[in-house]
């Protein structure tokens, strides 16, 4: 999923703050230097499947089927990994603007961050905000999206690449751009969109879900986040560790991105309230971002901001997430798999295990 973006010298983050550690190496196995292949050839002999979504649900999928020696590929419209793993530049200041943080519970993530943090793609953070909790908190070790890096190495993918409808026929499930042409076609297939783009894709192409899960898709709704990201040049009014949750107010998570230990200078995120976001999401961005400036104020305290922006998440996450991991529709010999963070998980940890429950039902 791609954030809507409205650059007008503004700024914004998404939450959670952490020095790096002294023991994990960045310089090791620097995450953004390493190259995503595009692989357009496959043995007959593994079996392929096209995963659309590069966001971190895709990544999980891919990973797994690989591990089983499947041929996949992954397409995506945008130019990047990650999905809501996402980080920005403005100028020297990087910010998070979609997930802030996640945390690890269950035993394959878990294992999986560990490999992660000694691959210097992650770190620890803090282990609780307002009070300690002992939980660690993670980050990217470069912003989150270096997690999402880590992920993407040695998965083929074509990114930039829009697909209009999906169609299920004669034993394969095939994408197609708005142009009529096939972009890709396998007998397994996994969508990780967001469901209302989704089922847009099985509603122009042919893809019918059986009744119940049909009705399930289409009540599901999802709340909007507005970010401010701005750029300061003084310390803000925000607690240790670099970050503050809010249950009320105008934001519901603030961070320090500097303390936060992925930006070398200060650069602030508010993530608005989701109420807010909704109702203002489709208004004037101009007067959005300076009204959120205004609301951040009291955060800003006496540091003058440089720049700031405007980022927009339309599906940021769902308001009641479906109760299984996945499900399976199956048609004319082809079977195509639903995963993402409205799978029985909104979390980041969810989004990962959603992927790999639908590369399971796949083997």
């Amino acid at each position: 999923m791609k954030a809507d973006t409205f650059n007008h010298l503004s700024a914004r983050r998404w939450a959670c703050h952490g020095r790096l550690s002294p023991q994990v190496s960045l310089r090791r196995n620097r995450p953004e230097q390493r190259t995503l292949r595009t692989v357009e050839a496959y043995s007959p002999l593994m079996s392929k499947t096209i995963i659309l979504g590069a966001g971190l649900a895709g990544l999980s999928a891919a990973r797994q089927l690989q591990a089983h020696g499947h041929s996949v590929e992954i397409i995506d419209k945008g130019r990047g990994v990650g999905g809501r793993l996402a980080t920005r530049r403005i100028g020297e200041a990087r910010l998070d603007h979609g997930a802030q943080f996640f945390t690890t519970r269950g035993a394959v993530f878990t294992e999986t961050i560990a490999q992660a943090l000694d691959a210097g793609a992650v770190a620890e953070w803090c282990r609780g905000f307002a009070e300690q909790d002992g939980y660690p908190r993670y980050r990217g070790a470069h912003g989150m999206t270096s997690l999402a890096k880590w992920l993407a190495v040695d998965v083929p993918m074509k990114l930039g690449v829009e697909v209009d409808r999906i169609e299920m026929s004669k034993g394969q499930v095939s994408f197609v751009g708005k142009d009529d042409v096939t972009i890709a076609q396998a007998p397994l297939a996994i969508v990780t969109a967001p469901i209302p783009q989704m089922l847009n894709l099985f509603d122009r192409g042919n893809v019918q879900p059986d009744l119940d899960l049909d009705t399930m898709l289409r009540a599901t709704r999802y709340f909007a986040t507005l970010a401010l990201l701005a750029v300061v040049d003084g310390p803000p009014n925000i607690d240790e560790p670099g970050a503050m949750q809010f249950s009320n107010g105008p934001f519901t998570f603030i961070a320090d991105n500097e303390r936060k230990g992925i930006s070398p200078v200060r650069a602030l995120t508010f993530h608005a309230e989701h109420d807010y976001s909704l109702r203002r999401f489709d208004d004037d961005p101009e007067q959005v971002r300076a009204e959120l400036l205004e609301q951040a104020a009291p955060w800003i305290g006496d540091a003058t901001v440089l720049e700031s922006q405007l980022k927009k998440w339309r599906y940021a996450g769902p308001v009641t997430p479906l109760p299984k991991p996945t499900y399976v529709i199956e048609s004319d010999g082809a079977r195509l798999a639903l995963a993402g963070d409205a799978f029985a998980g909104p979390k980041v940890e969810g989004a990962f295990n959603s992927g790999h429950a639908a590369a399971l039902e796949l083997l």
